[in-house]
């Protein structure tokens, strides 16, 4: 015959307190390994959103230097080279020269100057576009599309709504972000319309861009080209963001918002 035996109350308060030990244990090295994981993958995502920066950073730096380049390009091909002809027309305009070749030679030069303005008011023209600085950005995206519609190649419906412009800074900004967009679609989408809706509120600015072309490829990550990058550094500088929004079929379809002017630089106030 077996013979059982009773566990006494000490004996079973020790295997109680050492059960809640062994659990509160199991909890604690559950609770680590929890936050560990967590920690891990925050620093995992700022790693990326640090990574993503530095590309932002990049893409604009890029951007830069290549309308720098243009701009040189310009400056030097064009205005450059008229600007050195003609000095070669004047330093043979002399009083010995015959009457009618010294006429031939100042309206050669005079010419050449008038060509000169004409190109260095088309480079000024691309730093700030004269409709945008006189009428504002609705009218200036407005003029960009009723240059292309008459080409006849594509057709873009622009709808405005706005309460107030944004600060001229960021006008040129949303006015260079309308233009990359427009260029991509023109050169790589193969589309044949264009949607861009303008809202405007008392206090920011929201622009949603779609297109009926190829779209993004199983799988692309959207964010990975230069002008989509270049398009989110302006947006960061202006407080805004750009998100792509789902869209059955083929197309493009993003949305972007921003804040009409900077903040307010606050002064610290501190106690007398």
């Amino acid at each position: 015959m077996v013979e059982v035996t009773s566990l006494t109350n000490e004996e079973l308060l020790l295997s109680a307190m050492v059960g809640m030990f062994l659990l509160a244990l199991g909890v604690v090295f559950f609770f680590l390994a929890y936050q560990r994981r967590i920690i891990k993958q925050q620093k995992e995502h700022q790693a990326k959103e640090a990574e993503y920066q530095q590309q932002l950073m990049r893409a604009n730096l890029l951007s830069q230097e290549k309308e720098r380049n243009r701009i040189g390009k310009d400056l030097h091909d064009g205005v450059g080279a008229m600007l050195t002809t003609a000095k070669l027309y004047f330093r043979h305009l002399d009083q010995d020269v015959a009457p009618e070749k010294f006429t031939e030679l100042k309206e050669k030069a005079f010419g050449l100057l008038e060509e000169t303005m004409v190109s260095v008011r088309r480079v000024s023209h691309d730093l700030r576009p004269v409709v945008l600085e006189r009428l504002g950005l609705v009218e200036a995206i407005a003029n960009t599309v009723d240059q292309i519609n008459q080409a006849g190649e594509i057709r873009i419906e622009f709808r405005h709504s706005e309460e107030a412009e944004p600060d001229k800074e960021y006008q040129l900004n949303w006015y260079r972000i309308i233009q990359e967009l427009i260029t991509n679609t023109l050169k790589h989408a193969g589309a044949t319309v264009i949607n861009i809706d303008l809202t405007g509120t008392a206090d920011q600015l929201q622009v949603v861009y779609q297109d009926d072309g190829v779209g993004l490829t199983r799988g692309e990550e959207p964010r990975n080209g230069l002008g989509i990058q270049n398009i989110e550094s302006r947006l960061g500088l202006m407080g805004g963001a750009l998100e792509f929004l789902e869209k059955e079929g083929s197309g493009i379809y993003l949305e972007m918002i921003s804040s009409l002017r900077p903040e307010p630089i606050r002064k610290d106030e501190s106690p007398a």
